[in-house]
């Protein structure tokens, strides 16, 4: 079994999965609420697996691009319990995990769009089939008025904040072909048990994959 996580979004999910089947999730969604929710998640995720007959033998995680702060949270809880557990930790990129979940209801070229923060997102293209185990090698970071394709068939992610005001008004050529679907462990978990055979990660060296470079603002002093 696989125990697996996606905190990139406003969605805190775990999940456990077995194979090709997802055994039981936990998901709640909100703003911030990562840092209470998932270690609850994991805790429960931990006393199901108990109670099965089959063994742990991984950890999965959501690695990015997502949320700056959901990504940080996630990775370090996730670490340290695969460090006390003594198990590999697998990362998955939250945008393989969005494609995997929707393989199977949109085909041909699509892009993955994950909102990041003012007017930008990240996007990652795919060639989907149901079959197909979705694997991105290049990832962009742009304005969201520079997110339409001309060779793309259907956009995919979470629209929210914004991204989703845009979508409405000026961002009607991706909207027409926006396909909503939200994070979730369980394809995070599904796209692990494919991959929990090839050489696990140094735990040591992994970091959130933030496709962004983050600056932090100036602090400017409370005017009185």
């Amino acid at each position: 079994m696989i125990i697996s996580c996606d905190t990139s979004s406003v969605v805190c999910s775990v999940a456990v999965t077995h194979g090709n089947q997802v055994l039981s999730t936990w998901e709640e969604s909100g703003g911030q609420i990562h840092i209470e929710k998932l270690s609850p998640f994991l805790k429960e995720a931990l006393a199901f697996c108990e109670l099965q007959a089959q063994d742990l033998e991984a950890l999965a995680i959501a690695i990015g691009p997502g949320s700056f702060n959901g990504l940080r949270i996630g990775l370090a809880t996730v670490k340290a319990l695969a460090l006390t557990l003594d198990l590999p930790l697998i990362p998955i990129s939250t945008t393989d995990a969005l494609a995997y979940g929707l393989r199977e209801q949109v085909q041909g070229p699509c892009r993955a769009v994950i909102f990041s923060h003012r007017n930008f997102v990240h996007y990652a293209d795919y060639n989907l089939h149901p079959e197909s185990t979705p694997y991105a090698d290049t990832y962009h970071y742009v304005k969201w008025d520079e997110l339409s394709g001309k060779n793309i068939d259907a956009y995919f992610g979470t629209a929210d904040r914004g991204f989703a005001d845009w979508l409405q008004g000026e961002g009607t050529a991706v909207a027409n072909r926006f396909h909503e679907v939200k994070a979730q462990a369980a394809h995070v978990g599904l796209l692990a048990e494919l991959k929990k055979n090839d050489p696990s990660p140094d735990i040591d060296e992994l970091e959130p994959f933030y496709n962004a470079t983050y600056e932090a603002k100036k602090w400017v002093p409370p005017q009185f």
